[in-house]
């Protein structure tokens, strides 16, 4: 059996303890965290003049509300927007709470859709501070660190010393990329792949619909032929990123969350 977790983000407008609420409803376990500001828990400073604000010891409260509901995180996303290496002080504290929690794996996205050359005035410094903690970095499947394999690859070997790994997305692989071959590109990143998402679309170029698992056209029994093949059981968030009429309120994106798990239970995978 693989460990499935949900990504908080999949509540991302309702907040961090609807995400919680809302996994413990499905009777899931397991989390990835999204490693931001969350107000009332996680208050991570936005602006270089609220940095003093900051208090380690909002860790413990996160700690506390995960075992209320009787979650667990072992991975969590980080989002470095900033390329100002002087603002990388924010995102800083993000990789110290990932280390706080125990976090073993973190998605990494460094800007978004910008051209590498502008990630890679930050991206080198992410890796030096993160060297002294115990997690692995993951590139998150989008642009400009990791738009398909070939971009991934060019990556890691422009930074040879990091063992960089791969965060593999069963849809941004078909939003990111023209009519790509789904499963040959997870297929190519495999000795690196660290964590996936899973996650459903149509398939098409540039389409933001994301529906429940399974009424959409990804091919997952393909997908996870190849983690199967590799003997890759995990982790691998649930991710439902859609916003369409259903998806905008609490209920009809967790009906959504239902539909999705109960998919996965179909599969056997679950």
């Amino acid at each position: 059996s693989y460990q499935i977790e949900i990504f908080t983000n999949c509540y991302g407008p309702f907040g961090l303890v609807a995400a919680l609420d809302g996994t413990e409803k499905l009777g899931m376990k397991e989390i990835e965290l999204s490693v931001e500001t969350h107000p009332g828990v996680l208050d991570i400073p936005r602006k270089m003049e609220d940095l003093d604000k900051w208090d380690p010891s909002q860790v413990d409260r996160l700690k506390t509300l995960l075992s209320k509901y009787g979650l667990t995180a072992e991975s969590g996303f980080i989002f470095v927007e900033n390329t100002d290496k002087e603002a990388f002080a924010l995102d800083k504290i993000k990789f110290d709470v990932a280390q706080a929690l125990g976090l073993k794996v973190i998605n990494l996205s460094v800007t978004w859709n910008k051209p590498l050359e502008e990630a890679y005035k930050i991206f080198p410094s992410v890796l030096e501070y993160c060297e002294q903690y115990d997690f692995e970095l993951a590139l998150e499947l989008h642009p400009p660190l990791y738009d398909n394999a070939e971009v991934f690859w060019k990556v890691a070997k422009d930074f040879p010393g990091f063992p960089l790994k791969a965060n593999f997305d069963t849809a941004n692989v078909y939003y990111y990329n023209q009519d790509p071959d789904g499963p040959a590109e997870l297929e190519k990143v495999f000795e690196r792949l660290a964590h996936m998402h899973i996650k459903d679309s149509m398939c098409k170029y540039h389409d933001f619909t994301f529906p429940a698992l399974g009424e959409g056209t990804v091919p997952f029994d393909k997908y996870f032929e190849v983690c199967k093949k590799h003997n890759f059981t995990g982790p691998i968030s649930l991710e439902i990123e859609g916003h369409d009429e259903e998806q905008k309120s609490f209920a009809g994106k967790q009906d959504v969350m239902v539909r999705s798990v109960k998919y996965l239970k179909g599969l056997g995978v679950l």
